[in-house]
């Protein structure tokens, strides 16, 4: 009968002491009194005493990501995990989207007081989730399907990284980064998109050919100038070769002349304005 008694007596001095629990490494701890409600602090790794009615709650201050795709293989859920992103057409387009985060040393306790688990799965699910879809669409409900559609994704992740940021901050989570991935339009919306793509393709060939079209004119225009300068020049030199010529047969003349006067004529000197008297 001792026997029992004493195993008993161990057992129960044990569960009213307490127990030990270690802090692992890359990881913080907040020791909780179920009893006071106090809560105490403990940054580095280490064994922790637990007393009765303690609890350890510990949070690894590493990077995690949250991922919501929409292939069924990388997400938390095994289905389409995407973020339903509106748009200003009231369009609403799949959106892949992973937010990195962690716990900093000096957060764990705010963050404990917001969430009251450890589980960051569980967090992520019941609270990372929900901010994201609200920083998503609060940024791409001002903008076109276009927008979510063109290539400048690292432009849109900053502007959701800069709404979601201080929101996860308050609750005791430091946002690393966000990226967005892939968008999935459907097959209406890529239509619309093709069909942008080729009127903006066409307004860019129209607008070459306009410019190629002005700059011919141009061309046209000014060796039509140069061929009229051209012209003007040759008629004058036209001109100099007629006077020319006339000087020519002129002196031909006036060396065959035998320096006397015509009898038929009067008395003008050949050749000039000269008159005899």
């Amino acid at each position: 009968m001792k026997k029992p008694i004493l195993a008993i007596i161990l057992i129960s001095s044990i569960l009213l002491t307490g127990c030990m629990k270690q802090i692992p490494p890359a990881s913080v701890g907040v020791k909780f009194n179920a009893r006071t409600g106090l809560s105490e602090h403990l940054v580095k790794p280490q064994v922790v005493w637990l007393g009765f009615m303690e609890k350890l709650i510990v949070y690894p201050t590493s990077i995690r990501n949250a991922t919501y795709t929409k292939n069924s293989n990388e997400g938390e859920r095994t289905e389409d995990d995407s973020i339903k992103a509106s748009t200003m057409e009231g369009s609403i387009l799949p959106v892949d989207i992973t937010v990195s985060y962690h716990v900093e040393s000096a957060d764990v306790l705010k963050a404990f007081q917001n969430f009251g688990t450890e589980d960051l799965a569980e967090v992520q699910r019941d609270f990372i989730r929900w901010t994201t879809i609200y920083a998503v669409n609060t940024v791409t409900g001002s903008k076109s399907i276009f927008d979510l559609t063109s290539k400048d994704r690292a432009g849109l992740s900053n502007e959701v990284k800069t709404v979601i940021k201080p929101l996860l901050g308050n609750w005791g989570l430091t946002v690393d980064d966000v990226y967005v991935g892939e968008v999935y339009p459907s097959q209406q919306v890529r239509t619309k998109v093709d069909e942008r793509i080729a009127n903006v393709n066409a307004l860019e060939l129209a607008k070459v050919s306009l410019q190629r079209a002005r700059i011919d004119a141009e061309t046209t225009l000014t060796n039509a100038k140069k061929q009229t300068e051209l012209n003007r020049l040759l008629a004058s030199q036209g001109d100099k070769v007629l006077e020319l010529k006339k000087l020519e047969v002129l002196k031909k003349a006036v060396e065959k002349w035998n320096g006397k006067a015509p009898i038929i004529g009067g008395n003008s000197v050949p050749f000039t304005n000269i008159t005899l008297p």
